[in-house]
Parts: structure tokens; sequence; C-alpha cells
């Protein structure tokens, strides 16, 4: 926890001295910008293609849990109305499919310790499938005075699996909600869930992104989880190419009829760049979002 404190106090000096204030696509319908990467410490790194897709992987925290994503923005549709919220507010539609093999990362997670997966278990040889919607618009909208701010996203999905050897005898782990739902969902069982989060201006030179999401194992919301996560996050670097960003998660579960909480701290670093010089007018005008 020192350690993260510490992270902490050098973020903000780092990101107030330089860093400049894009929104980031990544929790939206939207996808990055054609053949833009963003390389990610934790989070997925992805590739924009065309103007409506992105490929994204995490591949560098554990290579042991292959997985492949792919984001696409549909459509846009404009509101017509002349009074109330939605007047003349532009509304983005997309879905996102990610799939991961976790079989290696299990018999890893047996190795080093049994009590998590006994190793008289034979994991699920399976390939997790998580697919959403999402919508996102702005709750403010843009005026001659202030840029747009308050980036909002809905979202709900499923969660499933697809058995390529049905040997498996390991037992959900229900150490923590997290793992719970990671695991139980590898044998025979879905977990929907439904979510928000809004990202905005916190200062002139930081962001802050707060989301909830409500995950059920099951369609009959026995054993649930409710997560959130607090981020505050910034670019730095003389092309603001660089984002730091620090946060907390809180979890507060229900497995098998047992209550469980948790805390964690979240740590992230990515860097971004173009595979051409031109720049590309984004999705928001000229409003650079990442």
């Amino acid at each position: 926890m020192k350690k993260f404190v510490v992270f902490i106090f050098f973020f903000f000096f780092a990101v107030v001295l330089k860093s400049q204030t894009p929104f980031q696509t990544r929790p939206t319908a939207l996808p990055i910008s054609h053949k833009a990467f963003e390389v990610s410490l934790f989070s997925p790194t992805r590739y924009g293609i065309g103007k409506k897709t992105e490929l994204f992987s995490t591949v560098f925290w554990d290579w042991k849990l292959p997985n492949l994503g792919v984001k696409h923005l549909w459509f846009k549709k404009s509101a017509k109305k002349e009074k109330g919220f939605f007047k003349s507010r532009d509304i983005y539609f997309g879905t996102v499919h990610n799939f991961d093999y976790p079989n290696m990362f299990f018999k890893t997670i047996q190795k080093r310790n049994d009590d998590y997966i006994s190793d008289t278990c034979i994991v699920p040889n399976v390939i997790t499938m998580r697919n959403e919607l999402r919508m996102t618009f702005f709750l403010k909208k843009k005026t001659s005075c202030d840029p747009a701010n308050f980036l909002f996203t809905l979202r709900a999905g499923v969660k499933n699996s697809f058995k390529i050897k049905k040997d498996a005898t390991m037992p959900p782990v229900d150490r923590n909600p997290l793992w719970y739902r990671e695991t139980v969902v590898c044998l025979d069982t879905i977990v929907w869930f439904v979510g928000a989060d809004v990202d905005f201006f916190l200062t002139d030179r930081l962001n802050m992104l707060v989301d909830a999401d409500f995950y059920s194992v099951d369609w009959n919301v026995k054993d649930f989880s409710v997560e959130s996560k607090i981020f505050v996050y910034g670019y730095f670097g003389m092309k603001r190419n660089i984002m730091l960003e620090g946060g907390l998660k809180f979890v507060a579960g229900h497995v098998y009829s047992y209550p469980k909480f948790q805390i964690l701290p979240m740590i992230d670093l990515s860097y971004f760049f173009k595979l051409k010089k031109k720049r590309d007018i984004g999705l928001f005008d000229d409003d650079k979002m990442y």
C-alpha cells in the first residue's frame, strides 16, 4: 500500500506538469482512431482498423491467458427532439466481443497455490466468450464557451463458455467474488451483467472515470457482485502520447450465501502511437480522444 501511495504522488506530480485531458475511448462504444496503437501494461492493447473497428488483447500482464477481442461502432443516432434531455444529442451504439482461453492460466495457479485450485482437480479446457452492447453519449453538450463533458456509457452483456473437453472436475474458486464469477462461467454457467461509467474533467489537466457494474451468476440472481472503479488519469510527454492512471476497485459480492468484500489498488501505463503521421479527425470533431 505504501508503494501505491508513492506512485499516486508521483502520478499527480508528473501529470499536472505535462499532461492534457483528451477522453479515452476504452470503456465506451467508440473505437480507437484508425491505425492507432494503444500499448498498455495491464489493460488491453488496442489497434484501430478503419474508423469503426478496433482489435484488442491483453498481452503483457499474463501471456498464459490468451485472449482476443473486437469492438465495432455500428451506428450513430442523432436525436431530433426539439425539447428535453435528448435535444440534438448524438448517441453512439457499439458492441464488444471478447474470447479467452484460460486453461494455461488455471494450471499455473494450480501449481503455485493449491488452496485456490486443488492439485487433484482437472481444470476446464474451454473458450470463454463475453458479448456486450454499449451506448455512449455526452451528458453535457459542447457550447461556444465550454467543450463537451461527462462522457456517459451504458452497457449490458453476457459471458459464457464453449467446452473443448468435458472432463473438468475443478469447482468454482470461491475465495472472492472476482475469482468466483470468472471460474464459474467455465462450468456450464452463464454470467450476465449491466453497468455504466462516466468520464469527466476533474481539472484542466486531469480526468476522472467512475464506473459501476452488477454481475449475476445465472439468471436467478442468487450469487452476484457489485463492482465499482474510480480512476484518475492524465497524459504527458511532448505529444501527449503517454497516459498514467491510478485508482481503486471496490467489490461487494454474495458467494454461496456469504457476503464478501474487496478493495484493490489499480494502476496502468499506456503508450499511444500511429502508423502514419497524418492526424485523423475523430468522431467528436476536433476533440482528441484515445
